[in-house]
């Protein structure tokens, strides 16, 4: 029993680990000014985060 419990928190464990390094872009040395451009050149979030031209098109309408 112990040792399915730390398999099952260590499976988690590669979960998260692989998400963060796989989904999370490095932000180390970049200035905040950057940051959001990062977020939107990512593959995976430019998806969900908006450029700045976007949004002021948007609240045009």
């Amino acid at each position: 029993m112990k040792a399915g419990i730390f398999f099952f928190f260590a499976a988690w464990l590669v979960v998260m680990t692989s998400f963060v390094y796989i989904l999370l872009p490095e932000t180390k040395g970049q200035p905040i000014e950057q940051v959001g451009k990062l977020w939107e050149d990512h593959w995976f979030w430019k998806r969900f985060v908006g450029s700045e031209e976007k949004a002021r098109a948007t609240e045009k309408l």
